[in-house]
């Protein structure tokens, strides 16, 4: 073959052995933890204290927008529950993505994506 394949060969598999080593690991790992719900359980364990965090700073903002106006806020019985059904809708939404998600590894359903990239400006 010509300098400019082999050049273009040599290049390609240095490109591989590259991502082999560097994110082919990484990759399997993402996809092991996804598939066996593992991913999903971390998200889980987050969810409590972002949502206490976020809902606290939401409520805070709120003190202080009405503290400019001398309103003192009333506190509301159903802000609780309120809460609370948000934190439980969040990890609902998070189990039912776990588990499409880990289907859809299982069954290969996201592999037709791969066709559709144009990685390495092939034609």
């Amino acid at each position: 073959m010509g300098i400019a394949a082999d050049t273009y060969a040599n290049l390609t598999r240095q490109m591989y052995d590259d991502w082999e080593q560097r994110f082919y690991p990484k990759q399997k790992e993402l996809l092991e933890k996804a598939s066996t719900g593992q991913l999903a359980s971390e998200q889980l364990s987050r969810v409590d204290g972002n949502m206490q965090n976020s809902l606290r700073a939401a409520t805070q903002s709120n003190t202080n927008k009405m503290a400019r106006f001398g309103v003192t806020p009333q506190l509301d019985s159903n802000s609780d529950a309120r809460q609370a059904l948000g934190i439980a809708g969040t990890k609902n939404a998070i189990r039912a993505h776990g588990e499409e998600q880990s289907m859809s590894i299982l069954s290969g359903a996201n592999m037709g994506l791969r066709q559709k990239m144009n990685v390495g400006g092939g034609m």
